[in-house]
């Protein structure tokens, strides 16, 4: 037979692994990366600019949520363009699958913070999980792209 302290301490331990199995669950479900780079030597064809970029992603696989981050600097002008494209992987160009271009500052060097919906239309997460989306950046110098950044977890 089993005392009030063995089923209490029982019951402490079958809590905890229940609440660290729920944290793990819950660590699970959100992918980040941090210092994406954006470059001309992503682009197709590649670009010779001085401009550069960084961008930083998470995607939460319970809400499909995107949230990423990208700054830029030494854009050979304004930028003209502003995008999420896919489904490609590095060294192929595919069309634009989210456009925040009109929510930027249009500035040769900034940082924009936004967050997109995976809704398996326009972003898949299959595809977002493999690295087949990227950031692209354009000018009126570098009308197809000045810089790039492929989205990798």
């Amino acid at each position: 037979m089993r005392t009030i302290k063995q089923i209490v301490a029982l019951s402490a331990i079958c809590s905890l692994l229940v609440m660290s199995s729920c944290e793990k669950e819950k660590e699970d479900k959100v992918v980040t990366k941090t210092g994406l780079v954006l470059s001309g030597a992503q682009e197709v064809p590649v670009k010779t600019t001085a401009a550069y970029g960084t961008a930083d992603v998470s995607y939460n696989k319970k809400t499909r949520v995107l949230t990423y981050t990208v700054n830029w600097n030494a854009l050979t002008g304004n930028p003209t363009g502003a995008h999420i494209h896919g489904t490609a992987p590095k060294g192929v160009n595919a069309p634009i699958k989210h456009d925040f271009f009109s929510l930027i500052p249009k500035t040769p060097a900034g940082t924009f913070t936004n967050a997109v919906m995976v809704d398996g239309v326009a972003l898949k997460e299959d595809s977002l999980l493999m690295g087949f989306y990227y950031f692209n950046i354009h000018t009126q110098t570098n009308p197809g792209g000045e810089i790039r950044g492929q989205i990798e977890f």
